[in-house]
């Protein structure tokens, strides 16, 4: 595929949050042929949060997955195969153990935490890179990713391959000219995970990338959390037992989203700001002449959310549309 950007134009083609799903990671890959991009951005939250233990039968045959309260049995290495590829789908990883490990592993939850999970994280995400330069090695058309606050620290050394890049916390080029900041981390959240900053960290982090740019408004400040406040950012508001709080038949809402961020595009004003984290929230918002997004995510079914962005360097996003299949 021929590069087809233009001085001063860029096709960005931009998606987050599909937590393991192989399907998703491919449909990613495939909108730089099928929408004729020049970039992909993918916008952070790459790994799974789910990990099936598929148990070696005592007797040498076949294959016993508990899963969802029922018992599969896979007979073949062909059934186990598809059984794998289908838990892929939705962000599921697998691995393969005999009884006695499956039984050492029920009573030691810490060492499936810091053993087997992460292994098959880094092991699937090291595949789809290998994949993702497969697919874009003739195209000259660059990916740039970055983690998410559920992801693993130790991944970010896996982004980066012939084809992909790592772009947290830098300024990066993109065809066209324009300039792009990342930053995958998220305000505090309920559930504590592995990649979060205090509102005062995240400005820090921010403002030392954006004091780097040349041209703000001619820039793209891919952050992870959504501004707060805004029609990206709103969530579900949860008890003290995580459990989703309803007055009078409807579900009460918050807005979770970042003050740093949110502080960082009214002081700078760049010309789109890509965001993902709140899956239920998909939408746009203006902050003054920044246009927000925030595609969504529904990669439990296998659908990927993008959006689809032509940036024109005198008339900033000349078109955007939501893409979803």
């Amino acid at each position: 595929m021929p590069k087809r950007s233009r001085k001063g134009q860029c096709r960005v083609f931009f998606a987050a949050d599909i937590h393991g799903s192989e399907r998703c990671f491919r449909k990613w890959l495939n909108a730089a042929r099928v929408y004729e991009a020049d970039v992909l951005i993918f916008g952070g939250d790459i790994a799974g949060k789910v990990l099936v233990p598929i148990v070696v039968n005592s007797r040498g045959s076949g294959y016993t997955v508990s899963l969802h309260g029922r018992t599969v049995e896979l007979k073949s290495p062909e059934e186990l195969s598809q059984f794998q590829a289908q838990l892929r789908v939705s962000g599921r990883y697998s691995v393969i153990l005999t009884e006695d490990e499956k039984h050492h592993y029920d009573g030691h939850a810490k060492d499936v935490a810091e053993e087997l999970f992460p292994t098959a994280v880094r092991n699937v995400l090291t595949d789809w890179v290998g994949l993702a330069e497969e697919r874009l090695s003739d195209t000259q058309v660059p990916a740039y990713l970055m983690l998410g606050n559920d992801d693993y620290p130790d991944l970010a050394e896996v982004l980066t391959g012939a084809a992909t890049v790592n772009a947290e916390d830098k300024v990066v080029e993109l065809p066209g000219g324009f300039e792009m900041i990342s930053l995958g981390y998220s305000n505090p959240t309920p559930w504590d995970s592995p990649r979060e900053l205090d509102e005062a960290s995240l400005h820090r982090r921010i403002t030392a990338m954006a004091e780097r740019l040349q041209r703000p408004d001619r820039a793209i400040f891919n952050l992870h959390c959504p501004p707060h406040a805004t029609h990206l950012d709103q969530a579900a508001l949860l008890d003290d037992e995580f459990r989703p709080v309803v007055k009078g038949g409807q579900m009460v809402m918050t807005s979770v989203g970042s003050t740093a961020v949110r502080g960082a595009i009214e002081r700078y004003q760049p010309m789109v700001g890509l965001h993902g984290h709140v899956h239920e929230s998909p939408g746009v918002h203006r902050l003054g002449r920044t246009l927000t997004i925030n595609p969504g995510s529904e990669y439990g079914d296998g659908i990927l959310r993008g959006a689809l962005l032509n940036l024109d360097e005198k008339r900033g996003v000349k078109a955007w549309q939501f893409i979803q299949g």
